[in-house]
C-alpha cells in the first residue's frame, strides 16, 4: 500500500509539471475557467489603453510641433479604436483559443503602434522629454503580461512576441546594434524572465484553487456541481451534433456496512480504489465525477445505451478483482457496484436524465445488486 501511495505521489508531481509546461493536459473545465480569467483581464487592460491613448493627444500636440503630429494623431486614434473594440468584443468567453486570440491582439496592437511611432518620430523619442514615454511601451507590455496565468510554452510565446516588436523597431532605426539597443534588449529579456516566473506561479495557484473548489478531495474526481455543468454542456453538444450520449450512475453495494464493520478509513480506501478503477476502465472521452457519498457518475459522449452497457459491465466486472486491506485490522474485503444507465432522448433536460438514471440504479439494487439496468 505504501508503494502504491509513493507511485501516486510521483505521478501527481509529474502531471503538475506537465500542466505547468503546457496546457495540453488541462481538463476542459479548467480550460474554460482559465479562458474566462484571461479574457476578463485582457478586456480591462484594453479598455484602459483605449481611453488613456486618447487622453495623451493634448500632450502630443504640445511636444510635437510639426507635421508629424497629424501622423501620430491618426496612429493614436487607430490604436485607441482597436483597443476599445478589443475591450468590448463579446463571445467565446469560455473558449481558450479565443482567449489566446484576444491576448495575442492585446500584444500585437500596441506592438504595431510602437513600431509605427518609431518610424514617425525616428530617434527623437529617445531624447526629447515626454516623447521618451513612447520608448517605454515594450517594457510596459512585458510587465502587463505578468498578470495573466500562462504555461511555460504560452508565456514564452507571448513574451517573445512583445520583444519581437522592439527588435523590429530597432532594425528600422539608424543603428540597431548600438549599446543603447543592446542594453534595452538585455533589460527586456530580464523582465521577460521574471514575468514568465510570475505567470507560471499564477497558473499553479489557479490550478490549486480550481482543484480545491471543484474536485472531491478523497477521490480526485469532480464534485457534483461541476459534473452537472459538464452534463449540461455535453447534452447541448450532443444535440447540436446529433450524436448519442449516455450516463452511468453507479453505487457501491452495501457501503454503509463497510463503514460500520471496518471503519471509515477502510471505507475511504474503497472509494479511492473505485475512482482509480473508473480511470482505468472508462473510455478516454468519458467524464466521471463523485455524485455524493458512495455514488459515482459518468458521461459517455457519442455512446448509445448498448455501448454504455458494455462499458458498465467492464466496470462492474473489474470490481470483482479488487481487494482492500482492512485498516487497523487483518484480512481484506471486496466490493461490488450496481449501475443504472440511460441514454439522452429528445426533449430531455438534465434533471430528466438524472431522474431516469436514478430509477435505473434503483432497479439494479432491487434486482439483487452487482448488476446493470438500462432505463
Amino acid at each position: 500500500m505504501e508503494n502504491i501511495k509513493l507511485v501516486d505521489l510521483i505521478k501527481t508531481m509529474i502531471n503538475v509539471h506537465r500542466e505547468l509546461f503546457s496546457a495540453a493536459n488541462h481538463s476542459r473545465d479548467f480550460k474554460a475557467s482559465r479562458a474566462h480569467y484571461i479574457n476578463t483581464r485582457v478586456k480591462v487592460l484594453a479598455l484602459l489603453f483605449g481611453l488613456l491613448a486618447v487622453l495623451w493627444i493634448p500632450i502630443d500636440y504640445l511636444i510635437i510641433a510639426d507635421e508629424r503630429f497629424y501622423a501620430i494623431l491618426m496612429l493614436r486614434v487607430i490604436f485607441s479604436t482597436l483597443m476599445l473594440a478589443l475591450a468590448f468584443w463579446r463571445g467565446g468567453n469560455i473558449l481558450l483559443n479565443i482567449a489566446y486570440l484576444r491576448l495575442a491582439l492585446f500584444v500585437i496592437i500596441p506592438g504595431l503602434f510602437y513600431v509605427g511611432s518609431r518610424m514617425i518620430l525616428h530617434d527623437n523619442m529617445d531624447a526629447h522629454g515626454a516623447l521618451l514615454g513612447y520608448s517605454f511601451l515594450p517594457f510596459l507590455m512585458v510587465a502587463l503580461l505578468t498578470i495573466v496565468p500562462l504555461s511555460v510554452i504560452e508565456g514564452a510565446l507571448f513574451l517573445s512576441l512583445s520583444i519581437a516588436f522592439y527588435l523590429i523597431a530597432a532594425a528600422l532605426g539608424q543603428n540597431p546594434f548600438s549599446l543603447h539597443v543592446l542594453g534595452d534588449l538585455w533589460l527586456l529579456t530580464l523582465l521577460a524572465t521574471v514575468a514568465l516566473w510570475v505567470q507560471i506561479s499564477q497558473l499553479h495557484m489557479l490550478m490549486r484553487l480550481y482543484r480545491e473548489a471543484t474536485r472531491d478531495a478523497l477521490t480526485g474526481l469532480v464534485n457534483r456541481r461541476v459534473f452537472i455543468n459538464w452534463l449540461e454542456r455535453e447534452k447541448e453538444g450532443a444535440r447540436k451534433r446529433k450524436r448519442p450520449l449516455s450516463i452511468l450512475l453507479m453505487d457501491l453495494d452495501k457501503f454503509k456496512r463497510v463503514n460500520d464493520d471496518y471503519g471509515h478509513l477502510t471505507g475511504d480506501r474503497v472509494l479511492e480504489r473505485f475512482s482509480n478503477l473508473l480511470h482505468r476502465n472508462l473510455p478516454e472521452s468519458a467524464l466521471a465525477g463523485r455524485y455524493g457519498g458512495e455514488e459515482f457518475i459518468a458521461i459517455l459522449p457519442n455512446s448509445s445505451d448498448d455501448e454504455a452497457v458494455r462499458v458498465a459491465e467492464r466496470v462492474r466486472t473489474a470490481c470483482h478483482g479488487e481487494r482492500i486491506a482492512i485498516v487497523d485490522g487483518e484480512g481484506e474485503i471486496d466490493f461490488s457496484t450496481s449501475i443504472g444507465i440511460t441514454e439522452l432522448r429528445p426533449g430531455d433536460s438534465v434533471n430528466d436524465l438524472l431522474a431516469r438514471a436514478d430509477n435505473a440504479l434503483y432497479g439494479a439494487k432491487s434486482a439483487g445488486r452487482d448488476t446493470v439496468v438500462v432505463k
